[in-house]
């Protein structure tokens, strides 16, 4: 006598259908892993390079710093205004063969967002078009801690030389931007500004963000090196210092 074959119970197929959608969980977490990794190499690179042009900047400027920010703002027609020319975002990418961010605004300003421009960062939420087109909206801001005014309150241009530990000073930080979640509960700025203190520093890369030192070299921060578990930055400022002087508070 044949026996009949029997068919999978329920409780076999929901176990079938759990190792499935578990499976399925584990793959697209690895994707997103493997993809922030991807991002983070990426944005390594290209903040190396921006922070080389910082370095030939400097010398050839004889110790000048570039300015954090444009006179009167910095969307596209004041970036592209001569008393502007000397803002960071506008010298530098010069100096990596590639317009400033005031010439593309003149004539193509979503050249801003093309995955070639050297300010661009893999793996940023940028706003969405047309928005993003209004003004340009930086994943990288200049340390705005290292910037110097005169008595009327007028930015100045920095001299590297005041800076008193180069290898571990921030000149630049991957910075937030406004649909961006915050590392840490206290955080702000995440403006899309081109200057930014340490409470707009973005960890968009599996929990870590790059930092550019003003010795020029770049390097992955995970956001527990910059903040304490009460969301301050951490102090006394040793590994990283976001000051001219490293025993100035950050906070």
């Amino acid at each position: 006598m044949k026996r009949r074959s029997r068919g999978f119970t329920r409780i076999e197929i929901l176990i079938v259908l759990g190792v499935a959608i578990a499976l399925g969980a584990v793959a697209v977490t690895l994707t997103k892993t493997s993809r922030a990794r991807t991002h983070q190499v990426n944005t390594l690179a290209r903040m190396k390079a921006l922070g080389a042009a910082f370095s030939t900047y400097v010398n050839e400027k004889n110790g000048a710093m570039p300015y954090e920010s444009g006179v009167g703002g910095d969307g596209w027609a004041r970036a592209a205004k001569p008393e502007n020319q000397e803002v960071w975002y506008n010298a530098l990418p010069k100096l990596m063969d590639a317009p400033g961010v005031g010439e593309i605004g003149v004539d193509k300003p979503e050249a801003f967002y093309e995955s070639s421009y050297p300010l661009q960062v893999p793996g940023a939420k940028y706003p969405p078009k047309p928005s993003r087109l209004e003004a340009p909206a930086f994943a990288i801001g200049m340390n705005s801690q290292l910037r110097k005014k005169n008595e009327g309150a007028a930015q100045m241009q920095g001299r590297f030389g005041q800076i008193q530990a180069p290898e571990k000073t921030v000149v630049f930080l991957e910075r937030g931007l406004p649909k961006e979640r915050p590392a840490v509960t206290g955080q702000a700025g995440f403006d899309g500004s081109p200057k930014a203190d340490a409470r707009a520093f973005v960890a968009r890369h599996n929990q870590k963000g790059i930092l550019v030192f003003a010795d020029g070299h770049a390097e992955a921060c995970a956001a527990s090196g910059i903040f304490n578990k009460s969301g301050d930055i951490v102090t006394p400022q040793t590994r990283i210092v976001w000051t001219l002087k490293s025993e100035s508070n950050p906070n």
